[in-house]
């Protein structure tokens, strides 16, 4: 059985995508829903997904996601998916749960490439985020999400970039047979929202500052200059009007975008 586990919040305008075709991807999901605002719990609810409550504000992602991972190997599970609402993982040989199956028996982690997509001023209107942004950075993000076998000593870490397990130093790591397509970025309210809420989840944490610290910043410049500030920083770095000519930010050169949709069928 593969199971996928988030932590969602606010994320109403991509949920039904992201956690629709996680559906169709793996054998069960489990969503843990920090308190949303903006309908993502009732939309949860309308997938059938297993959604349970999470009431504690601080953004303790890592001490979280691992119950979850317990949770589900107590249940069964023999891989999990840990992802986020703005996040599309697609398996490279068909779908996601047979592709990690089929992998070793040895193999106890799954490195999949991390690539972002960019709003753009070609954007068609009015479709849903992962069909309207079609474009992306040229380069695949730095770090790389994961999936894992769940075994007695896991640890999950903040962002669900790696994990460790006690007591085996080298865990077997394969990458590339998984890709994640990323849409963190999709509006100016959207941004305004995780600003808000991303600010306060770490200001309620036990984290260091130097953890989550963009949205601390973010969350400052949002109290000082309210909505304003953050769509200058949405415009000024989440946002290409044209995205087919290299764009420069001071004296940062950043390339053209790539013109490549993300491949889901309609659901």
């Amino acid at each position: 059985m593969v199971y996928a586990i988030a932590m969602v919040k606010d994320e109403a305008d991509i949920i039904a995508q992201s956690v629709g075709w996680m559906k169709s991807q793996v054998d069960e999901v489990v969503v843990m829903d920090n308190g949303s605002t903006d309908g993502t719990r009732e939309i949860l609810e309308d997938l059938e997904v297993t959604v349970l409550d999470d009431r504690e504000v601080a953004y303790h992602q890592s001490e979280k996601m691992t119950m979850l991972a317990g949770m589900c190997q107590d249940n069964g599970a023999t891989w999990v998916v840990p992802f986020d609402a703005d996040e599309i993982h697609i398996g490279t040989s068909g779908r996601l749960a047979d592709t990690l199956t089929a992998l070793p028996a040895d193999v106890l982690i799954s490195e999949a490439a991390l690539f972002d997509h960019v709003p753009t001023g070609l954007d068609p209107l009015g479709a849903p985020p992962v069909n309207r942004i079609r474009y992306r950075r040229a380069s695949q993000a730095p770090l790389r999400k994961i999936a894992l076998r769940p075994a007695n000593g896991m640890t999950i870490h903040q962002g669900n970039h790696s994990a460790t397990f006690a007591g085996n130093r080298h865990p077997k790591t394969v990458t590339n047979v998984a890709q994640v397509r990323h849409f963190p970025y999709r509006s100016v309210e959207q941004f305004v929202s995780k600003v808000r809420n991303g600010a306060a989840a770490y200001a309620a944490s036990n984290l260091p500052e130097s953890v989550g610290a963009h949205w601390r910043q973010y969350g400052q410049i949002l109290e000082a200059r309210g909505e304003e500030g953050i769509a200058e920083i949405f415009h000024t770095w989440f946002y290409r009007e044209d995205p087919t000519v290299e764009h420069v930010i001071g004296d940062e050169r950043q390339a053209a975008l790539v013109f490549d949709p993300c491949p889901l069928p309609k659901l």
